[in-house]
């Protein structure tokens, strides 16, 4: 009879994982491997300037991807001592350090190493499969290292150990043969392997797929002295594949048990259902239905005449209270109090922010922390006690790790509540990670790395539930300008299920420039042309109009090292976007508090109240990061702030005419609904008349006029439109010193 060894569902703080590393990351140089366990020890496959080589080490496995020996030469799976930049130097500060957590010196307790194996391939000599080192050189602690091989010809598993008493010699003085079944690990077939240690008796136990194997001698793991500073996987010359491998602080399996399932807690998500499909693809008479629709572009126009698509900023403009105060927060010394890279959303009776403190350059430690606000204008920090500072829980930090990125309240369809906010990152010297939580306060990190690249900055992503998909935007460096690789561009990416990993085309070249991974360039995601140098993108779909996509990207002036302003960018999918460049949306050099603003940047982040809409921007007095990267202010940020801008409803760009009459006529349409409503702010008026399919005015919907300002004002006819509903018409619009922003059939 087979005894199945039953584990209680365990909660996040109970689980005794140490590591989980799945293999599912897209294969590419320098990709970093991640650790899904608590300790987030992820290893690095490193194959600098070898995308090809580095392409053969991880295939299709069991689950996803495994990894796949032999390594080609100059390749490793490992803890990341260093971060190298490509000149040689040391790069910036990691969050953790160079230190591998000791929980993975597993000479003291009970643990459980366990994996699965194929041996596609023949195994001549032995090959290292998990493998620990602790400091080297002149130290306290002589050199060692702990180790599970698997013997040529795959004939047993071997526990070693290795102490270096001042002699150059490398070799396994301590070593314990676990026999095994290799008639089964050299079919080629997938096969779970497991080897458990129970401290009390110090005996290793070995399963193959789930059955008990002949117990070897009693031993273990020598606990290893002084620091840990290395850990690979698959070492040279392991030749078979791997995939998920697990080891855990307790003894898992006691007796003969069946072998688990995938250790992904990520599942796919269903189809989305497109109730709204998007009108930029849409042939033949438009059925536009009961939408709403902003005249950001000409998308629905047939013919126009004597009008002109203009840029409205926000009206508004309010300082809010938002201080940088605390320690663990952005400072002076770096050229920034304001909140450094934020993402505000609502959560109906307040606002809510993530910002970083932006030390992932170097300063202190890097943080992500949480405010809240009733108005945008008045902010609070509460004290969350999640993270330590200096030996306190009194503060407002949810996260500790170097990064950069955009806080989406996930709309999309079969998302859990325990995912329903992500925290989509660009996170130092590793690549672009997705955080997960049920509160935006408690995150965790998804188990898989969603791209490797480093693009130097903050990232957007959002929903889009017309496509069924999300869409990031990010930098490019040198993107479509191969003699200026400095130059900064933005490309776009969209994936389907956001927590697994997302598809890009990989680079025969890829391009490095400091961090440790590569950077896109352009040639792996499409570029967006912006008119020039770009900082940020600040894309967003809006969220009360289907159609509207709106970006707000930071202007970049290299030679002044300067954001003067972020202008306004509109998209019917996505993919295709306008630029209105003039006037910027929110632009430098007004006064403030007798200075002038030098640099104005939009945040991420769009409110709802009533008839407006609440945007913020950061505004700053002194060039980028002022004298530290190149400016002359002396006083950093120190008077840096944050602003509430309003908006009014669908007001971003209008439809204008002047004195003489503009006309615009649409495409033929068909509609749903018994009124229509425009947004309409006219010191002179607008008429609207409906089209047959000839061109000539319906009978009784001709000329129905409006005029002064509103969100919301109907059209009104003599004839009731409930006659027209379903047939295919032409809107005549004609305004006279107007602004018209947005229409709408509605029902009665």
């Amino acid at each position: 009879m087979i005894l199945t060894l039953a584990l209680a569902l365990l909660t996040q703080d109970q689980d005794p994982t140490i590591a989980l590393w799945l293999f599912d990351e897209t294969p590419y140089p320098n990709v970093s491997l991640t650790d899904a366990g608590p300790l987030r020890a992820d290893l690095r496959l490193s194959a600098p300037k070898k995308a090809l080589a580095a392409g053969t080490c991880l295939v299709p496995g069991k689950f996803g991807n495994a990894l796949q020996g032999p390594l080609p030469a100059g390749v490793a799976v490992a803890w990341p001592e260093n971060y190298t930049w490509r000149d040689g130097g040391t790069s910036f500060a990691t969050d953790r350090g160079n230190e591998v957590p000791e929980r993975f010196n597993l000479g003291y307790f009970d643990w459980t190493i366990e994996l699965w194996h194929r041996g596609d391939r023949p195994q001549d000599g032995r090959g290292i499969l998990w493998e620990l080192r602790n400091e080297t050189g002149p130290a306290l602690a002589p050199p060692g290292a702990n180790a599970l091989l698997v013997d040529a010809g795959r004939a047993r598993f071997v526990l070693a150990s290795r102490i270096q008493h001042n002699s150059p010699k490398v070799d396994w003085n301590v070593q314990l043969a676990i026999p095994t079944d290799p008639a089964a690990l050299n079919d080629g077939a997938w096969h779970h392997v497991a080897f458990t240690y129970t401290a009390a008796e110090r005996q290793v136990r070995h399963f193959l797929d789930g059955r008990l194997q002949p117990l070897p001698e009693k031993g273990g793991f020598l606990p290893l002295i002084g620091q840990l500073v290395s850990m690979r996987v698959g070492g040279e010359p392991f030749t078979g594949a791997m995939d998920e491998l697990r080891i855990s602080g307790t003894v898992r399996y006691a007796a003969d048990f069946t072998p688990p399932g995938s250790l992904s807690r990520v599942r796919l998500l269903p189809e989305p259902a497109i109730e709204t499909p998007l009108l930029a693809r849409a042939a033949g008479p438009i059925d536009l239905g009961s939408r709403r629709h902003l005249f950001i572009d000409s998308l629905l126009l047939e013919t126009q005449d004597k009008v002109a698509f203009t840029v409205n900023p926000p009206g508004e403009r309010k300082v809010s209270d938002f201080r940088n105060r605390f320690p663990w927060e952005p400072s002076p010394r770096f050229g920034s109090t304001i909140p450094d890279v934020c993402s505000i959303w609502d959560e109906g009776d307040k606002l809510a922010m993530l910002y970083t403190n932006g030390w992932m350059w170097g300063g202190k430690p890097h943080t992500v922390c949480y405010a809240e606000s009733p108005d945008g204008l008045r902010w609070s920090k509460p004290e969350l006690g999640l993270q330590t500072w200096d030996g306190s829980t009194s503060n407002n930090i949810v996260l500790r790790i170097a990064c950069q990125g955009t806080v989406l309240k996930d709309p999309g369809p079969g998302v859990g509540d325990g995912e329903r906010y992500k925290f989509v990152a660009w996170c130092m010297n590793r690549g672009f990670y997705v955080f997960t939580s049920a509160d935006a306060k408690r995150w965790r990190r998804n188990e898989t790395i969603a791209l490797p690249f480093d693009p130097d900055g903050s990232t957007e992503v959002f929903w889009d539930e017309q496509t069924g998909v999300y869409r990031g935007f990010f930098r490019a460096l040198g993107a479509g300008h191969p003699d200026n690789r400095d130059y900064r561009a933005v490309v776009r990416t969209e994936v389907r299920d956001i927590l697994k990993p997302w598809p890009f085309q990989p680079s025969p070249a890829p391009v490095w420039h400091v961090f440790a991974s590569p950077k896109p360039s352009g040639g792996e995601f499409p570029i967006i042309e912006c008119g020039g140098e770009v900082y940020r993108m600040k894309a967003i779909k809006y969220p009360w109009a289907p159609d509207v996509y709106l970006a707000f990207p930071w202007r970049y002036k290299l030679a002044q090292n300067i954001r003067p302003g972020s202008f306004i960018m509109v998209s019917r999918d996505g993919e295709r976007w306008t630029r209105y460049e003039t006037p910027y949306y929110l632009e430098s050099g007004w006064p403030l508090d007798g200075r002038a603003v030098k640099e104005a940047l939009m945040e991420q982040g769009m409110v709802r109240r009533g008839d407006r809409i609440w945007q913020f921007g950061t505004v700053r007095f002194t060039e980028h990061a002022g004298a530290l990267c190149g400016g002359v202010e002396h006083e950093g940020g120190i008077h840096d702030r944050l602003l509430r801008l309003t908006q009014r409803l669908d007001g971003f760009v209008s439809l204008d005419a002047g004195p003489d009459a503009g006309i615009v006529v649409t495409k033929p349409l068909t509609f749903k609904g018994t009124r229509l409503l425009v947004n309409l702010a006219a010191k002179g008026s607008l008429r609207v008349s409906l089209l047959d399919d000839s061109g000539k005015a319906i009978p009784g919907f001709e000329n129905a006029e409006a005029t002064g300002d509103s969100v919301s004002q109907e059209i009104r006819w003599a004839s009731d439109l409930a006659a027209l509903e379903g047939k295919t018409v032409r809107l005549r619009f004609e305004l006279r010193d107007a602004k018209l922003f947005a229409f709408q059939f509605v029902p009665r």
